[in-house]
């Protein structure tokens, strides 16, 4: 585990989850400091990652932990039967990985870095036990993971159109508030195009086509790897399957393309 730069495998410096950004998306609303303190003693160990390291591997040992995400992204993939690499998931700050390994003995998939990253390792059964006295953690832990499996599942189902899976492919990121204007959205994509492609199992010309149209339509604005979310319902409208018609009227041909099955 961790086979990657110099860097990889120091451990952070030391954050307590009451100082952690992510707190409020990990832990429940409401916890207390003192509760949270004790929630950070069970941290076995922080890992600071850079773009390209793996935080875990096909076949390694599961040893029953699991992570979350102080900041950061992932990416979670297995191999075809051809080899090619296919990406199973995208995951972000606040979030847990590997959770759907605890039944496992080993890895069935490879995990690593998407940009500089920072994980919290837990035991498992160390949290079991710890739930036992805090309630409102256990319920937490229960909704999070039923709510990635949903997310999970939903992109799993793979809906016909393309455009449509973009749609929910971006419905799904974290946008956050722009520095600048606090009423737009923004979000950085650490992804590359054929990451997002790979993921979505079309084509990297087909995502390049997708942000052209989006942009088009006005739902989204572009500046290298940065989006700005300029129509929210017009974004989950697409994604929910509804498709409007493009700016000036009739649809053209690359409206047509987008509602062609992936």
């Amino acid at each position: 585990m961790y086979e990657t730069s110099s860097s990889a495998s120091d451990a952070a410096s030391p954050l307590s989850c009451c100082e952690c950004n992510a707190r409020g998306v990990c832990l429940p609303a409401g916890m207390s400091d003192a509760d949270c303190a004790r929630v950070s003693g069970l941290v076995l160990q922080q890992h600071r990652l850079v773009r390209g390291d793996a935080l875990q591997g096909v076949n390694e040992p599961v040893h029953g932990r699991w992570y979350a995400i102080r900041s950061g992204q992932f990416k979670s993939f297995q191999a075809d039967q051809h080899g090619k690499p296919c990406i199973t998931r995208f995951a972000r700050a606040g979030e847990l990985l590997g959770l759907d390994s605890l039944d496992l003995d080993r890895y069935t998939d490879s995990t690593t870095a998407l940009c500089d990253s920072t994980v919290c390792e837990f035991s498992y059964p160390q949290l079991v036990e710890a739930a036992r006295h805090f309630p409102d953690l256990a319920r937490s832990l229960e909704c999070r993971l039923s709510k990635q499996l949903a997310q999970q599942q939903a992109l799993l189902v793979r809906c016909d159109y393309a455009e449509q899976k973009f749609a929910q492919f971006l419905s799904h990121q974290a946008w956050k508030r722009s520095y600048q204007d606090d009423h737009m959205l923004e979000l950085h994509l650490d992804l590359s195009r054929q990451e997002i492609a790979d993921y979505l199992d079309v084509t990297h010309a087909t995502v390049t086509r997708m942000i052209s149209r989006l942009q088009g339509l006005g739902i989204i604005g572009v500046r290298y790897r940065q989006l700005r979310l300029l129509d929210r319902p017009g974004l989950h409208q697409i994604a929910a399957g509804q498709h409007p018609a493009s700016k000036g009227g009739a649809g053209t041909a690359s409206d047509n393309a987008a509602h062609q099955p992936a």
